[in-house]
């Protein structure tokens, strides 16, 4: 499924190689050219809640005397799968690809006479985006907040494809650092972490700070059962891992009540009348 969203997305986004998408080893020496090969790297170790993440190589192949073309092919591929969200109409399986650099320099390759270079890109499925909410849940009403203070910001997995003037905001639950019991219920005091998804690093930088400020004003969010969750700290760090670690760390706390014991059913009702 990945590799063939992956051929696809290329072929839709890049018409100068006309379908020309191929694996390791697939491509005739006398191929037409330009065209791509693509190859399968090495899965990333598991890491507590994103899962396995599969690094893929797209190869460039012009010929020879066009070794210019080199560039803008690269330019064309980074740009039809960096931080692009790609979905099987079928299955619903989705995958989210981030371009992580070069993997040579131009080099060529006299079996096929021609001039390629390697770009390599992570390849994240979001299975792990998909999670369902316990009422109330912090990371639904963080989202809402988030879709009100920033209505151009992208906050469903599902959907969004980031860029820098609409920008992907994911958020979960990181730790449940203690839980008070109390009559009516409980306050739970969390960590939650804050994924944001920018294609550039400045513009990325620009969004982090605007949130981390309003949520510093705000110093509460709404729950969507309309009890108040209050920021506790709130702090971001641009140099951790988006798509992993996530960049914004927010301390909270919220209640959630003791639910009624259900009576159990009458079976039977007695009337005494009196005279």
């Amino acid at each position: 499924m990945m590799r063939g969203l992956i051929r696809q997305q290329l072929i839709d986004h890049i018409p100068d190689i006309a379908g020309r998408v191929y694996e390791t080893d697939a491509a005739a020496a006398d191929e037409e050219k330009p065209y791509l090969v693509m190859t399968k790297g090495s899965e990333s170790d598991e890491n507590d809640w994103a899962g396995i993440s599969t690094m893929i190589e797209v190869w460039p192949y012009v010929a020879h005397t066009q070794f210019k073309h080199v560039d803008a092919l690269v330019a064309a591929a980074i740009d039809a799968l960096d931080h692009r969200l790609l979905q099987d109409d079928v299955t619903g399986e989705a995958i989210l690809c981030r371009f992580t650099g070069s993997t040579s320099a131009d080099m060529l390759d006299e079996k096929f006479d021609a001039i390629t270079r390697g770009i390599q890109f992570e390849v994240f499925s979001l299975g792990w985006l998909l999670h369902d909410p316990v009422k109330p849940d912090p990371a639904s009403a963080l989202s809402a907040w988030t879709a009100d203070r920033f209505p151009a910001m992208q906050t469903d997995p599902r959907s969004w494809n980031p860029s820098d003037d609409a920008p992907a905001l994911y958020w979960r639950i990181a730790t449940i650092r203690s839980v008070q019991t109390m009559p009516w219920g409980a306050w739970i005091d969390a960590t939650m972490r804050g994924h944001m998804l920018v294609p550039r690093v400045p513009a990325r930088n620009t969004w982090l700070e605007r949130t981390v400020r309003q949520l510093a004003l705000d110093g509460q969010i709404t729950m969507l059962d309309q009890s108040r969750m209050i920021i506790q700290r709130v702090s971001a760090d641009s140099s951790q891992d988006p798509f992993r670690t996530g960049q914004i760390a927010l301390d909270v706390r919220f209640g959630v009540l003791r639910t009624s014991p259900a009576a159990p059913p009458l079976n039977q009702i007695n009337i005494n009348g009196g005279a």
